[in-house]
């Protein structure tokens, strides 16, 4: 549910000052946000850390239009994220294969990133082909693919406030009842 999301941000968050304490942190992580999806753990997150810190936003997808990862992963707009001798705190959904983090941890340890943390709302362990290392983890899941809170499936149930396990039955149900009633 959003209240269980919302308490559990904030002692990522904690987590996340006490690390960057104990390592003798002088400047703030820089925050990379995977979109769409990351996105609202992403401002969830960057509103519970001191400082207001700017959100950069990445795109990396191995999705395209199905609920199964294709196994390639494609990024763009990384070039633009100042990393260059920056700790990067890297913003996820929901890591499943582990392919995307590895290949955005890879791009920005290879552009210069002092280091590379990871931060996830959700943790599919079951599905990893990838392992990576995962700095901060809301919650483990097991595999089912899940809407809502950025997650989506085709740009559908993103605005979803909890995370719900996806029934295909269930969307046909509704989608045949708002088509009998005249719904959308």
């Amino acid at each position: 549910s959003r209240d269980t999301i919302l308490r559990r941000v904030h002692e990522l968050a904690r987590a996340i000052q006490d690390d960057l304490q104990a390592a003798g942190a002088t400047t703030p992580p820089c925050l990379v946000s995977v979109i769409e999806g990351a996105r609202p753990f992403a401002r969830l997150l960057q509103q519970v850390l001191p400082g207001q810190l700017p959100v950069y936003e990445v795109r990396a997808s191995s999705y395209g239009r199905g609920t199964v990862s294709s196994g390639q992963v494609a990024v763009s707009g990384a070039e633009r994220i100042p990393v260059q001798g920056q700790h990067v705190l890297l913003l996820e959904d929901i890591v499943d294969t582990g392919r995307t983090i590895a290949a955005l941890r890879a791009r920005f340890l290879g552009d210069g990133a002092r280091s590379c943390r990871v931060a996830t709302l959700l943790s599919k362990p079951s599905r990893r082909v990838v392992e990576v290392p995962l700095d901060y983890t809301g919650f483990e899941i097991p595999d089912e693919f899940v809407l809502g809170f950025g997650m989506d499936l085709d740009g559908r149930y993103r605005e979803l406030p909890d995370v719900v396990i996806y029934d295909p039955e269930v969307e046909r149900s509704f989608r045949g009842a708002a088509a009998a009633t005249g719904g959308a």
